[in-house]
Order: structure tokens, then sequence, then C-alpha cells
């Protein structure tokens, strides 16, 4: 799958080996910027992954932003808080 997010379009990537290391570290996704590739665990229910997935575009953009210079290290806590939110109104307003 892959996903324009700004100027750049990103590959996501779901595959059974990343879900081993993913779910021995505690994590359900990673966002490589150099590398335009999104990573989410395939084997979450349907809207964790759908969740997951929106936190790790809102970790590409922030990547694509002058955020990290202003905010610095608040990027979890930020999109933390703002996933669940747009997950929910994006799941209710299709």
């Amino acid at each position: 799958m892959e996903l324009t997010i700004g100027p750049h379009i990103w590959r996501v990537v779901s595959d059974p080996e990343f879900d081993v290391t993913m779910a021995a570290s505690g994590h359900l996704g990673e966002t490589v910027p150099d590398q335009l590739v999104i990573r989410v665990r395939s084997d979450l229910p349907k809207t964790v992954w759908q969740e997951t997935l929106l936190h790790e575009v809102l970790h590409a953009a922030w990547s694509l932003t002058s955020l990290p210079e202003t905010l610095g290290d608040r990027e979890e806590e930020v999109v933390r808080a703002l996933s669940p939110l747009l997950a929910q109104t994006v799941r209710v307003n299709g």
C-alpha cells in the first residue's frame, strides 16, 4: 500500500517478521522518514491497525514540518493525543 503524505509517496508495510520484532519491543508500528516507510503490525485487530496507521501517518507528517524544531521531544505526546481522535472522526464520518 502507498500513501501520499505531503509531497512524498510513503510505502506502508505489514509483514509477519516485523510483527515478531515489534511485539517483542511493545510497539505497534514505526515510521522511517529517511526511507519513506511506515510499518504497522499485521496481527492487530482492524480498528487498532487503522488507528496505528493514522498514528504513524502523523509521525510522517511531523517529520515534514518545522514542529521538531519548535516542539522538540513532544512528538509522541502530540501524536498520541491526536491519533485516537482523528481515527474516530474518520471511522464515524467515512
